[in-house]
C-alpha cells in the first residue's frame, strides 16, 4: 500500500533545495476508520440487518473514493514552501 510511508525524490523550484522528502496528505488513520465501517457492516450483515449492511458498505466505498480524491503536498523542509503533488506526479 501507498499510503504507509510515502517519500518522494523533491527538488524545490523556490530555494532549489534537493532531497527525499515525506508527501503529506490524508494518512493512514482515515482508512483504520473506512476498514471499521467495513467490520461494522459485516457486523450488520451477520445480525440479518440486510439493509444497514449495505448502506454501510456503500458509505465505505464512498468514503475509499473521496479519500484518493483528497490532495497530496510536499511541503519544503529549507523554505517552507508548499508543493501540490497532482496525478503526474505519483511515483510513490
Amino acid at each position: 500500500m501507498g499510503f504507509i510511508g510515502r517519500n518522494k525524490r523533491y527538488v524545490c523550484v523556490n530555494c532549489g533545495f534537493e532531497g527525499v522528502v515525506p508527501v503529506k496528505g490524508p494518512g493512514p488513520l482515515i482508512w483504520v476508520v473506512i476498514v471499521a465501517i467495513v467490520w461494522n457492516a459485516w457486523l450488520f450483515h451477520h445480525a440479518h440487518m440486510e439493509v444497514e449492511a449495505l448502506v454501510a458498505c456503500v458509505f465505505a466505498l464512498l468514503a475509499a473514493l473521496g479519500v484518493s480524491k483528497l490532495p497530496r503536498w510536499i511541503l519544503c523542509p529549507a523554505c517552507g514552501w508548499k508543493h501540490p503533488v497532482g496525478k503526474e506526479d505519483k511515483d510513490f
